[in-house]
């Protein structure tokens, strides 16, 4: 029992330097519990390093802190101290809110009911000058072009009425040559050889020169809708001048161009080879035909002939009565719009 105590006695007075040591935890983990490393990890792991700082950990404290050490100058140091000191409860706390300024809209006047009555009758307004305005503005310009088309359409009315004088006077020299178709007759009926008569009336009736129309404007106020740009009775001198032209050309095209092809048609089945070599050579110089007209005494086919010369000459003084009419109706419009809008050659 004494041997016990004894020996309990000298473990109790045992020295510190004889007493066994406690384990040391390795480096770097010294004075840290298992949460104050986890901690620190969180904080490690969720903040960024600030420029010139560098981290320890304080083995008293138990806990990561942050200690600032920096190797430049006082002044330095207190800066960087102060930046430390500014972001120290973001490193601590990074998950920190974050603050948004909200834009309020400022308060705007009510208007009432006047205001909007006002502005409404502005805008009203507004719109009807501008439709307005527009409105003349079209009205300008379509006149303007009017104008234009009345100017060219004079221009070639004038060409028209040049073009028919010449045909006036071809037709009339025509007309006069196959007057002599009845002396002819009688002479060829006693005598079918004495056919020199028949040289001036074959000349003449086995060509003729057609009428052809200056219409482009015309044709340009028919398709592209010129016809609104003009006034009524501008718009029905043209109409009429164009009515005139259309049945002139119809007549051309049927009743006259029938009967010329007819004649040639009956000339050629009494006429004499040899004689129309002569009368129409290849050079274009005609010749004295020297040589009978008429192939054959036949005078069935002679009158025949004669027939259809009359009913030519006929319907070519009818074609002269159709020019002169179209162009006396170009020769009043051509005065009237030169009249009216002053139009100088």
């Amino acid at each position: 029992m004494m041997d016990g105590k004894n020996s309990r006695k000298v473990r109790k007075s045992e020295s510190p330097e004889e007493a066994p040591k406690a384990e040391t935890p390795p480096a770097g983990r010294q004075g840290l519990k298992p949460k104050a490393r986890k901690k620190n990890q969180e904080v490690g792991a969720g903040s960024e390093a600030l420029p010139g700082v560098h981290y320890e950990r304080d083995p008293s404290a138990g806990r990561a802190e942050s200690v600032i050490k920096n190797n430049s100058t006082a002044e330095s140091y207190r800066d960087d101290s102060s930046y430390s000191e500014l972001n120290q409860s973001e490193i601590r706390n990074p998950k920190s809110e974050i603050t948004m300024e909200v834009h309020h809209h400022p308060n705007v006047e009510k208007k009432n009911f006047k205001e909007y009555v006002l502005e409404g009758l502005m805008i009203f307004l507004a719109v009807t000058m501008g439709f307005f305005a527009e409105t003349i503005r079209e009205g300008i310009s379509d006149r303007s072009k009017g104008h234009e088309y009345i100017k060219s359409f004079v221009q070639d009315l004038r060409a028209d009425t040049a073009r028919f004088s010449f045909l006036l006077a071809f037709d009339e020299k025509k007309i006069s040559a196959l007057g002599g178709q009845f002396d002819c007759f009688d002479s060829l009926a006693k005598n079918p050889r004495s056919s020199p008569c028949l040289v001036p009336l074959v000349k003449n009736s086995t060509s003729n020169i057609r009428v052809n129309f200056s219409d482009g404007t015309l044709q340009q106020l028919k398709n592209a809708g010129g016809f609104r740009l003009l006034n009524g009775d501008e718009k029905d001198s043209i109409v009429a001048y164009d009515i005139v032209a259309r049945n002139f050309e119809d007549f051309e095209s049927t009743v006259f161009q029938q009967q010329q092809d007819n004649i040639r048609n009956v000339y050629r089945d009494v006429s004499n080879y040899k004689a129309n070599l002569m009368l129409f050579p290849d050079s274009g110089k005609n010749s004295d035909v020297r040589a009978p007209m008429l192939f054959s005494d036949d005078k069935a086919a002679l009158n025949r002939y004669f027939n259809s010369l009359f009913t030519y000459r006929r319907v070519f003084k009818g074609h002269v009565t159709q020019i002169k009419k179209v162009k006396n109706r170009a020769t009043g419009i051509i005065k009237y719009f030169e009249k009216k809008y002053d139009l100088k050659k």
